[in-house]
């Protein structure tokens, strides 16, 4: 796999396989194990221009990094330029972020329905409206993130390219599906390399990407610059290594291990999962000392609820984890679910 350090702007990523933007996922505590484990670099959630614009606690929150989290991306989304001029403006002078990225991309509906992300492929002139006025409002460098189209009846993933670029971005993410598969599908990395061909900015491909084999592969067929993993690293920070050593393996003309190989095991993740969540209350203690408003929730209830999300793929795979995923909802303390964790650690040693 050739891949080489990505710069654009004032950035350099020296090892160009990032971790994707998701809602309800990536915050500080994932994105921090995520650079520990090779990650070349970070985005924040989704952050809604209009909401760092009224302030809303709880979107400015999303904004928040943890020490020495670099390079990271603050990754907004709207559809007013105004407000994502504001926006961008607010995540400078943080002093936190090493560029802004605008989502163009995300389908989820109540975003879509707002004409935002995945929407602004279908109005192309507003699309490159925003990313030129926050590229003349911020010093910062400024990418975008978008796929290769909303549906098979509007702008096609070349003109989306090429009115990123013409407005000033400095780097694009391509999703490699239409925004209405969502995640549905085989991505489609042919149209990554047609994408590659076309503009001359730095490309990263995103969609697919599973194994190191598969980053492996999107690389060799499409020829983007740097590969992006969302659901991939989802209970599986290791992931980023995994492509590490892949890398190596391959550079120096060494068989590259199986994938079957590279998986963690039981105790592996179980430990995974104690750090996690224990960077989630910690997380969540920081959050609470600065709330304007008691929570209804601990910041160890807190922790427990936003870790259901990631138990489900940190188990992947293990025997007899439905017994755990049942009980989910009813684990509110670190003490109840790593109990729970260890007897399926222990359930499943003896078969690895």
């Amino acid at each position: 796999m050739q891949l080489k350090p990505l710069r654009f702007g004032s950035v350099e990523i020296g090892f160009p396989v990032v971790l994707a933007p998701m809602a309800g996922y990536t915050d500080a505590a994932m994105r921090t194990l995520c650079l520990e484990h090779g990650a070349g670099a970070v985005y924040t959630e989704l952050t809604s221009a209009e909401g760092v614009r009224r302030d809303s606690e709880k979107t400015c929150e999303v904004l928040d990094t943890a020490a020495n989290e670099h390079p990271i991306a603050g990754h907004i989304f709207g559809r007013d330029p105004k407000a994502m001029v504001a926006a961008a403006r607010y995540v400078e002078q943080t002093g936190l972020f090493d560029w802004i990225d605008i989502n163009c991309g995300c389908p989820v509906r109540k975003v879509v329905s707002r004409g935002a992300g995945a929407a602004l492929m279908k109005e192309l002139p507003l699309m490159g409206e925003i990313i030129e006025k926050v590229k003349r409002a911020i010093s910062l460098p400024v990418s975008v993130k978008t796929r290769i189209g909303f549906n098979s009846d509007t702008a096609d993933h070349l003109e989306i390219v090429r009115v990123v670029e013409q407005s000033g971005a400095d780097m694009i993410a391509v999703h490699a599906r239409l925004a209405k598969n969502v995640h549905g599908g085989d991505a489609d990395w042919e149209k990554l390399g047609e994408i590659k061909q076309a503009v001359k900015i730095p490309v990263i491909g995103n969609g697919g990407v599973n194994t190191p084999e598969d980053a492996q592969r999107m690389v060799e067929d499409s020829g983007v610059d740097g590969v992006m993993i969302g659901r991939g690293a989802i209970g599986n920070p290791w992931i980023f290594d995994q492509i590490r050593r892949s890398r190596r393996a391959a550079c120096d003309t060494v068989a590259v291990p199986q994938a079957t190989r590279l998986l963690p095991s039981a105790q592996e993740r179980r430990d995974m999962m104690a750090e996690h969540l224990r960077r989630l209350v910690a997380l969540n203690e920081l959050k609470h000392k600065n709330m304007r408003r008691p929570s209804r929730y601990s910041p160890e209830e807190s922790a427990c609820i936003q870790f259901r999300t990631h138990i489900p793929y940190y188990v992947k795979g293990m025997f007899d984890k439905k017994q755990l995923l049942m009980k989910l909802a009813t684990l509110t303390t670190v003490d109840a679910i790593m109990q729970e964790v260890d007897a399926l650690v222990e359930k499943n040693r003896s078969n690895e």
